[in-house]
């Protein structure tokens, strides 16, 4: 992989803080306004994944930035959103915050980007839009890895201790280092960070809530299982544009997820990212930008590199209103 363009400091130092409750949450807001300094079109939320923060969008702000406002929280409890309750946040509580950051900041449109855990996040807004009880208009909504199917999900030994009973001490005594060994397993082996790296990740991962964090973000697991029905049947009952690109190489929702989303979402598009770990976006974000562009009509000369090129002619359909990739599943 290589390295992001900007440092996790120099992110963190452009961010802005707002009050939650007794919440503060860190977002960045890059919005590169025309001449007339009018927002030109809806923005992308970025929604990143656990176990680490909206940094994780850094390695394609820059590109992403020059199409759409880009609004990009760190998730309740995450990165440097600061949790002095200590008490854990379920997925509502996130999709709440969610809906209180967008009307803070006047949007009433939006497209979505998520990873991981924000894909739980966005599929629990889709089903508030199905509800007609979202304050504000989900326009499409593109999936990169994540546990989308519970009963696909794969978790590493790593996450089911952290989710276990004894979570609180595993997280404490764990050493930093054979954390982020764990952490560097979900990385395709091409695309795997270095030494390096993989340090520049441990802030990102701690945050400012500290190790006592780990065992109360990833309750997630559980609420996926719980509320599977209404999450998975939120892809199915949307009618926003949706798409999948999907890391092949991933062990906890690589090609094994793509092949279900392809079967219960099958008005969904796909790219499939072949050598592509759990992190698209770091490992590859060129090719995640050529399949998130060609979904969204930008650049329609580009063609897809040669990892989204083989394709199944079922995954090529849509719904009315998405693009499609010239060579890509």
């Amino acid at each position: 992989m290589q390295d992001s363009p900007i440092s996790y400091q120099e992110w963190r130092d452009a961010g802005t803080e707002w009050s939650w409750g007794r919440h503060t949450v860190f977002y960045r807001m890059i919005d590169r306004k025309d001449d007339s300094g009018v927002q030109s079109t809806a923005p992308l939320l970025l929604i990143h994944g656990f176990p680490t923060c909206s940094w994780d969008w850094s390695w394609m702000t820059d590109s992403l930035a020059e199409h759409f406002p880009l609004i990009a929280p760190d998730l309740l409890d995450y990165g440097q959103s600061r949790n002095p309750s200590g008490k854990a946040c379920s997925i509502h509580d996130q999709a709440d915050m969610i809906e209180g950051l967008l009307e803070h900041l006047g949007q009433a449109h939006v497209h979505i980007l998520a990873h991981d855990v924000g894909d739980t996040v966005a599929q629990e807004l889709l089903a508030r839009q199905i509800e007609k009880r979202l304050p504000f208009q989900i326009l499409s909504c593109v999936f990169l890895n994540g546990g989308l199917l519970p009963d696909l999900h794969r978790p590493r030994p790593v996450q089911k201790a952290l989710a276990g009973p004894f979570g609180w001490f595993i997280a404490h005594l764990a050493d930093s280092h054979k954390m982020l060994a764990g952490f560097a397993d979900v990385f395709s082996e091409d695309h795997r960070p270095n030494a390096e790296q993989l340090e520049a990740f441990w802030p990102t991962i701690i945050g400012m809530n500290g190790r006592g964090s780990f065992s109360r973000r990833i309750r997630y697991m559980k609420e996926r299982r719980r509320f599977a029905q209404r999450w998975v049947g939120a892809l199915k009952g949307t009618t926003a544009p949706l798409m999948l690109i999907n890391g092949l190489a991933d062990p906890v929702s690589g090609a094994h997820v793509a092949d279900g989303f392809r079967v219960r979402v099958p008005d969904g598009r796909i790219a499939r990212l072949a050598g592509i770990g759990h992190y698209p976006q770091v490992e590859a974000p060129d090719e995640v930008l050529t399949a998130f562009y060609g979904f969204h009509k930008i650049g329609q000369t580009v063609q897809p590199p040669p990892e989204t090129t083989a394709s199944a002619p079922s995954d090529m359909t849509g719904p009315a209103g998405n693009a499609s990739l010239t060579a890509a599943d």
